[in-house]
């Protein structure tokens, strides 16, 4: 996973959108371009379009909500609103702005993005946010899951930000008659037909071995010195962390180690300890953390326990990000290509570990949920935060789940894998 700077290492500062149809339309072949080339996707399956081109001229407000399983999603959904004839606003983290000569400042804003501070209270993000649904004029493109897991056919448990986000803008909204929809969104990529991306992927998990000193192992399957490897990894993580490598399956150990780190970190900050999924209880302990080194008259050694502190819950949420029993579950030849990319990024440190193949987005827009509907039901803002995202979580999985699995890995009993994913895809377009 790529780590972002912290809040004291590239301090947050709120940059308004201001959606410019022309900046839009004037960078829409250098966008395809970029899926083509950085991200090589050369193609779009589409499907449920029709969900959502009824809800354009009604004034109401629009949400968004997609997984976040690669780094070209915001670029395929972006590619969707060209095609559907509505700019869309997004979230972003504030990081991402940084750099480019202050380039991304400038064109960001004006291609409807504006940065969110992921680790603190963004109250001008979420005043920005409610006020764009509350307009009614253009989606609001989000990613309840707030991370990129390279774990496409498994959502991770949603934040629920984003049914907050809805719920109030659907609040002010009632007294005019006019409600929020959520429009879930499930996005996968394929490697197109006729592109074998296994001999690149060998070649790269012969550079992870050789980061081991390890011997490659081509008397092994892929997935066996995929394995292989994991296992490595974290019995270096319990010997760095636990003081030796721990019994049970990779699954196991994994949430193990996971719950050690963050039991010790709550016992220490606040006596006590959350039963929230580790994204929620990540974010409250890097809160509490960046608090503490903002104090001005803080001692060196508290400031570098604390900096000890951030690494050891970057190394909580990248422990998260791995499933364990992934590829095992459903070997496909993209599952494999996803674990091999978060093990480049992890372990060889690259910002971006590009596809090693042609590939092909398939997307599927599900059925608008009502959120002006539900509030009606429940009255309580809280009670409809927390039963949208359940209801939000549920719906996207349903629609990955239709998508189906990827092309099985070759040499395994995969006679019940099928590709799928085609199947139903109504409208596919050429990334020109």
């Amino acid at each position: 996973m790529h780590r972002l700077p912290l809040a004291d290492e590239l301090p947050y500062r709120f940059e308004p959108p201001r959606l410019n149809r022309l900046v839009v339309r004037a960078t829409r072949p250098v966008r395809r371009r970029m899926l083509r080339g950085e991200h090589q996707v050369e193609q779009i399956d589409t499907r449920g379009v029709e969900h959502l081109k009824p809800l354009l001229d009604r004034g109401d407000g629009i949400v968004l909500a997609s997984n976040h399983s690669d780094r070209a999603d915001g670029l395929v959904l972006l590619d969707l609103a060209d095609r559907v004839g509505r700019p869309v606003y997004s979230m972003a983290a504030h990081q991402l702005f940084a750099g480019d000569f202050g380039l991304r400042h400038w064109l960001f804003p004006r291609l409807g993005v504006f940065p969110i501070d992921r680790e603190g209270s963004d109250l001008a993000s979420v005043k920005t946010a409610v006020n764009i649904l509350a307009s009614g004029k253009n989606p609001l493109l989000v990613f309840p899951e707030g991370e990129v897991y390279h774990t496409a056919d498994r959502l991770t448990p949603l934040r629920e930000g984003v049914a907050f986000l809805a719920a109030s803008a659907a609040k002010r909204l009632a007294e005019a008659g006019r409600t929020v929809w959520i429009v879930p969104i499930g996005l996968k990529y394929r490697f197109v037909e006729g592109n074998d991306p296994l001999r690149a992927l060998t070649e790269l998990m012969d550079r992870l071995e050789a980061r081991f000193t390890w011997w490659n192992r081509h008397d092994m399957t892929l997935i066996e010195r995929i394995y292989r490897y994991a296992e490595g990894m974290l019995a270096l993580k319990e010997l760095e962390y636990l003081g030796a490598a721990r019994p049970g399956t990779l699954k196991e150990r994994i949430g193990s180690l996971l719950a050690w780190i963050l039991d010790g970190l709550e016992d220490r900050h606040f006596g006590r300890r959350r039963t929230d999924f580790a994204p929620a209880r990540v974010k409250e302990l890097r809160k509490q953390c960046l608090e503490k080194l903002a104090t001005p008259t803080i001692a060196a050694m508290e400031a570098r326990r604390l900096r000890s502190d951030l690494n050891d819950l970057f190394v909580a949420i990248q422990l998260y990000s791995y499933p364990g029993d992934y590829i095992r579950d459903c070997p496909t030849v993209e599952r494999v290509a996803e674990i091999l990319m978060k093990y480049e990024e992890d372990v060889l440190g690259v910002e971006y570990s590009p596809p090693r193949g042609a590939r092909r987005a398939c997307l599927i827009l599900g059925e608008p949920i009502d959120v002006g509907a539900r509030l009606k039901e429940a009255r309580k803002l809280k009670a409809v935060v927390s039963s949208l995202t359940n209801e939000l979580e549920s719906r996207i999985q349903s629609l990955l789940d239709e998508i189906g699995p990827g092309r099985p890995f070759p040499g395994l009993d995969g006679g019940k894998m099928i590709d799928a994913d085609r199947a139903g895809l109504d409208a596919s377009v050429s990334v020109v």
